[in-house]
């Protein structure tokens, strides 16, 4: 009978959180990436606020925010998560006037 081993080559896949986030991504990347990122998560959040300004005000903000999270879900499933967590906390800072929106 033969045994499983477990494998020593390193395939690039991560055992955190389902092999969803990688810290080696972080590594890799340089300082414009990660701004970059950062601006897409901004703008992500302040045009989810208009999901609460009304049908017609979200329906504006419906193309811009599918085609941000659509570019989430390709870049990488932690990047797609972050996105969602911005438009909650965007949401929740719009409905606790921690925002003046």
């Amino acid at each position: 009978m033969s045994q499983a081993t477990p494998s020593t080559a390193d395939d690039g896949s991560s055992r955190f959180l389902g092999g969803m986030f990688d810290p080696e991504e972080l590594r890799r990347r340089n300082f414009v990436a990660v701004s970059m990122d950062v601006l897409i998560l901004i703008t992500t959040g302040f045009l989810a606020i208009l999901f609460t300004k009304g049908f017609w005000a979200g329906m504006i903000g419906l193309i811009p925010v599918g085609t941000l999270l659509y570019f989430g879900w390709s870049s990488s499933k932690a990047f797609f998560v972050s996105q969602l967590l911005a438009i909650a906390l965007a949401f929740v800072a719009t409905y606790t006037y921690m925002l003046p929106y």
